[in-house]
């Protein structure tokens, strides 16, 4: 029987407890009013956010841009070391004595002149040239003048003429 006091007691004690529900009219929660200087914030930081997302992408776009023109110049700079290269080849072909001699031989109908052909001229010390063939003697007129700068400058045409 205890337990059934206790039950009991504890029952009365909740029902003392629970007190009548009073009829709350729900008033509607107003809203937190946004001051303007908030919403100047909000709108300025939404349109700097959009002109920096903009400003990032033209940038890309740029970079794009450039990166596609260095690929392009690259091709370019490519195909002009394979031209050069192809025409040292040439030049190295046209440069060697035996393709000329042949080509000379068979193309133009060249050949090596005779003994008959050539015509040998000795200088003398006495400024004089002499045509082995003919004998004769000639008088050079630059190298018969007296100015110093003459005969220097006749020295020269003559060192000249051996490199030739």
């Amino acid at each position: 029987m205890v337990v059934a006091q206790r039950k009991y007691n504890y029952v009365e004690e909740e029902v003392k407890q629970q007190r009548p529900k009073k009829n709350h009219k729900k008033e509607p929660k107003q809203k937190p009013k946004i001051k303007a200087s908030h919403k100047l914030q909000m709108i300025f930081s939404i349109v700097l956010i959009g002109i920096l997302c903009i400003a990032m992408l033209l940038g890309y776009a740029q970079l794009s841009e450039l990166k596609y023109k260095i690929y392009g110049l690259n091709k370019e700079i490519h195909e002009l070391e394979a031209n050069i290269q192809n025409l040292k080849v040439q030049a190295e072909s046209v440069k060697r004595s035996e393709l000329v001699e042949k080509k000379a031989k068979e193309t133009l109908g060249m050949q090596y002149p005779d003994k008959s052909q050539m015509v040998f001229i000795k200088l003398e010390s006495n400024n004089r040239v002499t045509d082995s063939n003919t004998g004769e003697k000639e008088t050079n007129e630059e190298e018969n003048k007296e100015g110093l700068g003459e005969k220097i400058k006749g020295t020269f045409y003559k060192v000249l003429s051996l490199l030739d």
